[in-house]
């Protein structure tokens, strides 16, 4: 994610802060699953088209991109979907990539919704479990009279670019279509909080339903009776199983309201370009360097021990995925291969050979 190189740094950007002269307030980093990003890379991969510059003007190091579970800021994400529109000259990308979908490109939240025993029942568990994707986006779904209303909701309407609306909703039509086995499943509405743009043709073709542009939210409207439609895949024990695996994943995502949280992700993802400075890490959070040092200390952190742990955690995660030594330490930071060689052994107590060759061999650690 690349910094807005304002000047003005304000204590506490939940009050307001934000550069001189503008009412908009500067708010942390949110940031996202990158299971999608990954899925539409491929896609545009398998077209031919050069990635790398795709994802370097989107913010997006190779790193966090081969990370099956890291998630990515929502900058980045925005920046990469208006490149891959750029690069493919689609207009309607994200509708495309929704086509393409599967359950497994959301993890077990893909096979939760597919277990469950109706199309409502489905809908309510993505809305249960939102923050499996997503830090700020949420599902809401309202029943007035004889129709259902599935609106997606950001706390900062940044965060829905028409690119991701139309992913999104597509995503729910096409899943609605596909798990209640009625490919003539259409939706009574299609309501976009975008202007309308100039060739529609696809939405049309897609939808098959009247579509509003410039509404309040991107919301899909159906009958109501249509959320009692039965799931051809309805599982109940294995939709247990994988509920479980989703509230563990999402109890051990950090808290989205701490500085200790946020500081984390930014150092995440500066690491690759050297040792990311306090400076730039308050700069990223909206804070200046003294208030950053005082938040963490309120909550029992700074930001040295918040670094080392970050990169023990990655090395060692590093190592037992067979990336190289030399590769290892470009991508924490480090300046030299004997810089890191020597931090992970003062860590392990082992080099990072002997580390990799135990875990091969199965030896206790």
């Amino acid at each position: 994610m690349r910094p807005d190189g304002c000047r003005h740094v304000a204590d506490n950007p939940r009050q307001g802060a934000g550069l001189k002269g503008s009412s908009r307030p500067r708010r942390l980093p949110a940031w996202a699953s990158g299971r999608v990003v990954r899925f539409a890379i491929s896609v545009l991969g398998a077209q031919g088209l050069d990635l790398g510059p795709i994802l370097k003007r989107a913010g997006l190091s190779p790193a966090l991109v081969a990370d099956p579970e890291a998630r990515m800021p929502h900058q980045a994400v925005r920046a990469f979907c208006e490149e891959a529109v750029k690069a493919t000259g689609d207009e309607t990308f994200g509708l495309h990539i929704a086509e393409q979908v599967r359950p497994a490109v959301f993890d077990a939240l893909g096979y939760v919704f597919r277990s469950s025993h109706t199309l409502g029942d489905g809908l309510r568990r993505l809305a249960q479990y939102h923050r499996f994707v997503d830090d700020v986006l949420t599902l809401r779904i309202e029943t007035p009279g004889t129709q259902a209303r599935i609106t997606f909701d950001a706390s900062d309407p940044d965060h829905l670019s028409r690119t991701v609306s139309e992913f999104l909703l597509a995503t729910l039509t096409r899943a609605a279509r596909v798990e209640t086995g009625r490919a003539d499943l259409d939706p009574v509405a299609v309501e976009f909080d975008v202007a309308a743009p100039a060739d529609t043709t696809e939405h049309r073709r897609f939808f098959r339903a009247p579509l509003r542009f410039g509404q309040p939210a991107n919301t899909l409207v159906m009958h109501r009776r249509d959320l009692d439609l039965p799931f051809r895949h309805a599982e109940p024990e294995l939709r247990e199983v994988l509920e479980r695996r989703v509230r563990d994943v999402i109890a051990r995502l950090p808290s989205i309201d701490t500085v200790t949280a946020r500081a984390r992700a930014v150092l995440r993802e500066e690491l690759e370009g050297g040792k990311p400075t306090a400076a730039e890490v308050g700069r990223r959070l909206g804070l200046s360097e003294r208030s950053l040092h005082r938040r963490l200390r309120e909550e029992g952190m700074t930001l040295r021990t918040l670094l080392h742990e970050l990169r023990r955690q990655l090395s060692e995660r590093y190592m037992r995925e067979g990336i190289s030594i030399n590769e290892t330490a470009f991508l924490l930071g480090y300046s030299e291969a004997s810089a890191f060689h020597r931090s992970f052994r003062r860590w392990t107590g082992r080099t990072p050979a002997a580390y990799r060759r135990d875990r091969t061999s199965g030896a206790p650690r």
